[in-house]
């Protein structure tokens, strides 16, 4: 394409080329002046904007002065810090609740395992309390992290925590340190040497007896398995019981048994009721315990009453 200008009193003729490379040229340069003026004009603007009228920038756009950055990151450090202190607080509080349940478990533990609560029982190891520190100075973000990584390894704690009160709590059930009557009522004769009641002779008691009136339930111990279910001219209605650790109870004179032998039996369950049967002056139950096939005394390992109810 070509254009042909003329000027007025000259009458100069001048011609001008017009292709479409240089039109392309000039929409590019075109463009490229208009695109450098907007940012420009966006520069300044926001600029003046954020000196003149912040709230204005930060709502078009989102900027922030320092100022403001600094009074946000220390809100949040505030809150941070109070996340921390009640971090700190909760990791000794778990310490709290660990040296309590430790000494409820030795009150319950009986004698001849006393050795045995730190190995057999305690499967998790030594509890290793996470350190926060509620007065960081470094940068938010990195103590952020931090926070997270040590309260995830307080996390990991806490479950090991579980698992090993979980299988201590198992053990403790398997052992005979419940009352096998109803709140251990009427003691009548202990464990040991005594003046038999038939003979009116010394001999040797080997367990202890709980008067009470007949049909009264009798308790399993702890958790087990029934040996026995039977009668014997001696025991009467008898019942033995295998427990952890080789512990046996046996649960004599009943008048009516209500498990058989092979049966799995729960701690707290009604295994008969108080009777008068075999050998005996009047309705008792008669309760040995027996540990490695040796007898002992039962009242070595009951458990107060307290702590009975409890781990049922």
């Amino acid at each position: 394409m070509q254009l042909i200008w003329i000027s007025g009193s000259t009458s100069q003729v001048k011609k001008i080329n017009i292709t479409w490379r240089g039109i392309a040229k000039l929409a590019a340069a075109s463009s490229f002046i208009a695109i450098t003026l907007g940012v420009m004009i966006h520069f300044l603007g926001f600029q003046v904007a954020i000196q003149y009228n912040p709230e204005l920038a930060r709502n078009v756009s989102g900027i922030i002065t320092t100022q403001e950055k600094d009074a946000i990151e220390a809100h949040y450090r505030q809150h941070f810090n109070a996340l921390q202190s009640q971090l700190t607080s909760l990791s000794e509080r778990i310490l709290e609740i660990k040296r309590y349940k430790e000494g409820i478990a030795e009150l319950v533990t009986p004698f001849p395992l006393k050795n045995q609560m730190g190995s057999s029982s305690n499967k998790g190891g030594p509890y290793q309390p996470i350190l926060f520190n509620p007065t960081t100075e470094g940068p938010l973000v990195e103590d952020l992290s931090l926070a997270l990584n040590n309260s995830a390894l307080l996390n990991q704690g806490i479950k090991k925590l579980e698992e090993t009160w979980r299988d201590q709590h198992q053990w403790l059930r398997q052992l005979p340190t419940g009352s096998p009557i109803v709140n251990q009522i009427g003691l009548s004769s202990n464990y040991g040497t005594r003046i038999d009641p038939f003979t009116r002779l010394l001999a040797q008691h080997p367990g202890v007896d709980f008067s009470a009136p007949a049909g009264t339930p009798i308790l399993a111990a702890g958790d087990g398995l029934v040996l026995r279910a039977e009668y014997d001219s001696a025991y009467g209605n008898f019942i033995e019981i295998a427990h952890a650790d080789q512990f046996v109870s046996k649960y004599a004179h009943a008048s009516k048994m209500h498990v058989k032998a092979g049966q799995r039996i729960q701690r707290g369950q009604v295994i008969a009721e108080v009777g008068n049967t075999g050998r005996s002056t009047g309705p008792h139950l008669h309760y040995e315990i027996s540990h490695q096939g040796k007898m002992i005394n039962p009242m070595q390992i009951l458990a107060p009453q307290g702590i009975k109810v409890a781990l049922q």
